[in-house]
């Protein structure tokens, strides 16, 4: 029988993937490599949850002059909003069965290989559906995604039908979808202290190929104008239009009939500095011929403006 030293080679050979691992995690997805790209992964650590101080205007200004009486009085404004962190596991599991059928070193490399690349593509998918669809009340809870972060009801522990300013700009007209509506809600977002310009509309196949007939074959073909985002977004092999030089793009997860306005200033995918896809101890359980390699990230996600972020919702082609 065959030594059991795969072990050892996983160990030795993992840190190698380790460098590489997040970028080709964020690199999967539209959405997760528009955040790593713009400044939209933030680093965080310790803590039950991730206080995000707000940006709003809500207070009080004065013009005065001489000896004008001041109004200093205590004013209900919005403070932090809180999101709780949430942990996502990725196993590597190497078997006695796969160290006899890879006999040689250079075989289980490209075992390893094989087996890691597959730890990224379901971290990537996890965080990605996460990202447009967690809710934080599932059986194994995912941190709260756009769907319900881009809203006007309760999020981040503050809620928006007490707070107006916590209510992120939804149209959800029956009907089907207009570059109106996409102009609007653009123009609508980028006003406002606080607030920073959408950086990217995210919709589903079914919407961007509507708005791909809506566009003149001219306008498809050379856009009026062209981002750098929207140029990289592309030769990162991900299909896109532009509007007003904001990349559009779809995404398998993103909900039927919605299109989001979003921009990374204001939404952040907060990750965990001492669990951002970082590996844990090698385990060789006692009752069993494997070798298991656990790939882990603590991630939530939160905004500090729900001004700044709306989508058009029930939209059709």
């Amino acid at each position: 029988m065959a030594t059991w030293n795969l072990g050892d080679i996983v160990a030795s050979t993992l840190p190698s993937y380790e460098k590489e691992f997040k970028d080709q995690v964020f690199n999967k997805h539209v959405l997760l490599s528009h955040f790593k790209e713009n400044d939209g992964v933030v680093e965080k650590s310790g803590g039950y949850e991730v206080r995000v101080p707000l940006m709003t205007n809500a207070g009080v200004s004065e013009w005065f002059g001489g000896s004008d009486t001041l109004d200093v009085s205590p004013v209900d404004t919005l403070d932090t909003a809180q999101y709780t962190w949430r942990n996502l596991n990725a196993s590597i599991v190497f078997t006695m069965d796969d160290e006899l059928s890879n006999m040689g070193k250079e075989q289980v490399v490209d075992l390893i290989e094989a087996k890691v690349q597959q730890a990224e593509l379901t971290i990537a998918d996890s965080l990605n559906d996460a990202m447009f669809n967690g809710t934080g009340a599932e059986a194994r809870p995912r941190f709260v995604g756009l769907a319900t972060a881009v809203g006007t009801g309760t999020y981040g522990g503050i809620a928006g039908g007490t707070y107006t300013d916590w209510q992120s700009y939804v149209e959800s007209t029956g009907g089907a979808l207009t570059v109106a509506q996409i102009k609007t809600m653009r123009n609508t977002l980028n006003i406002g202290a606080g607030g920073s310009p959408v950086s990217i509309f995210v919709t589903t196949q079914t919407l961007f190929e509507k708005l791909e007939t809506l566009y003149t074959p001219t306008f498809q073909m050379n856009p009026l104008v062209q981002s750098k985002e929207s140029k990289r977004i592309a030769d990162g092999g991900f299909t896109s239009l532009e509007y007003a030089g904001i990349p559009v793009v779809f995404d398998p997860k993103c909900p039927s009939g919605v299109m989001f306005a979003l921009n990374t200033k204001n939404a952040k995918l907060y990750v965990h500095k001492d669990a951002f896809m970082d590996k844990g101890p090698q385990l060789n359980p006692v009752d069993q011929h494997v070798t298991v390699q656990h790939i882990v990230v603590r991630a939530t996600m939160g905004t500090n403006r729900r001004k700044s972020l709306g989508k058009l919702t029930a939209k059709t082609a």
